[in-house]
């Protein structure tokens, strides 16, 4: 019997439109979309739009927490815009909270972001309480402000508190307004499409909905991390950002270029409508098949129900797995055929479906044959170009 190690939730996967945490998204991309950048054009231009006094505001409050600027972040997080009574939050709703947080927690917050610079520094961090050490704190973190005009902005928590605010207000009305109105449709068009991989892991997620890899440093998210989000941007172009606030983490994907990919992919059939093909047909219902069983839970299941049929109250009893989950479970594994469902005196009773099993071991077996009849066929012309080679020499 193996060690006994404790346990961890699974990922929670979703995807959300959020027009706090997109304003975040935006914040971000204005700071970094100086010309030369390779950034969406409407960003560099709406950065030259701004305001004097909100692009100063804009390079200070993000150029005191490191290079990931994380004190932008840190009040729309502090106001919990997943939780779902905020997840269709106003810009007032935004700023109400905002103006409703005492002006010392901006303070805070600055020093939280300041903890995460140093975590992702790895270097020890020791809370500041006077100037000095504030100055000492700040050093490592600075990147486009200066470490005296900071300082000063934190020994003043109501300034503080007023250009943070002023910061979102104006950006908000002088460039994204009109933007984010104009935007709205395809952002939750993009979500919707996405809301179809909330059942699958993290990396096939992130592929489909930001045609990417996933990047290592979030390969493997930290257990502190239990809920990913992601939330459709219109102007990442082919880039991804995200925000890691424990126990959230937010990825930030392109909402045209997904919405683009799914047109693509659906119109493909209809190009070949007038040939149905039968081998696209099966290798379909092959890969719904794989990915149902591509899941230890799922395999558990299919193990219990091959001693015999159980209806879905026992299957969570005897997997100690919560009855949201197992539903779900079965659900996947009755649409890829696997598993019926016969409903009897107000139960659902669950059986293995051994036609469909029989059908996927004959495939892949039949996969098995065609390439071990290649090796053979590779074998043999490598036996004739060697003799060929004798021959020539």
């Amino acid at each position: 019997m193996g060690e006994l190690v404790a346990g961890q939730p699974a990922l929670r996967i979703e995807t959300a439109v959020s027009l706090p945490l997109d304003l975040v998204s935006v914040l971000s991309l204005l700071y970094r979309a100086v010309p030369g950048s390779d950034l969406d054009p409407w960003l560099i231009a709406a950065r030259q739009r701004l305001p004097a006094s909100v692009r100063a505001d804009l390079d200070l409050l993000h150029g005191f927490s490191g290079r990931l600027l994380y004190y932008p972040e840190e009040p729309v997080m502090r106001f919990a815009p997943l939780r779902p009574d905020r997840r269709d939050a106003s810009f007032s709703d935004l700023i109400a909270f905002m103006e409703s947080l005492p002006s010392a927690s901006y303070c805070d917050m600055a020093e939280h972001a300041l903890e995460r610079v140093y975590a992702d520094l790895e270097i020890r961090w020791q809370p500041p309480h006077d100037a000095e050490s504030w100055a000492r704190a700040l050093r490592p973190a600075l990147t486009t402000a200066n470490l005296e005009v900071v300082l000063a902005l934190i020994a003043d928590p109501d300034t503080l508190q007023r250009r943070t605010i002023a910061l979102y207000a104006g950006v908000w009305e002088s460039v994204y307004q009109d933007a984010r109105a104009a935007e709205a449709p395809a952002l939750h068009e993009a979500a919707r499409r996405g809301a179809s991989f909330g059942d699958r892991s993290f990396a096939e997620a992130y592929a489909f909905l930001t045609g990417q890899r996933v990047p290592d440093v979030l390969e493997r998210p930290p257990p502190t991390i239990t809920r990913v989000t992601f939330c459709p941007s219109a102007h990442l172009g082919g880039f991804v950002s995200y925000i890691a606030y424990e126990p959230d983490l937010v990825v930030f994907f392109a909402a045209p270029q997904l919405i683009d990919r799914c047109q693509e992919r659906d119109a493909a059939p209809a190009l070949i409508a007038a040939r149905p093909s039968r081998q696209a047909a099966a290798q379909a219902e092959l890969l719904e098949s794989a990915r149902a069983l591509a899941d230890p839970t799922r395999l558990r299941m299919l193990d219990l129900l091959l001693e015999g049929e159980l209806y879905a109250q026992e299957i969570v009893g005897r997997l100690g797995v919560a009855q949201s989950a197992v539903s779900r479970h079965l659900a996947q594994l009755e649409r890829a055929g696997i598993v019926t469902v016969d409903l009897r005196r107000g139960a659902k009773f669950y059986a293995v479906n051994p036609g469909r099993l029989e059908a996927i071991a004959a495939a892949i077996m039949e996969r098995g044959a065609r390439a071990r009849q290649e090796l053979g066929r590779g074998s043999d012309r490598e036996r004739s170009a060697l003799g060929r080679n004798v021959l020539r020499t």
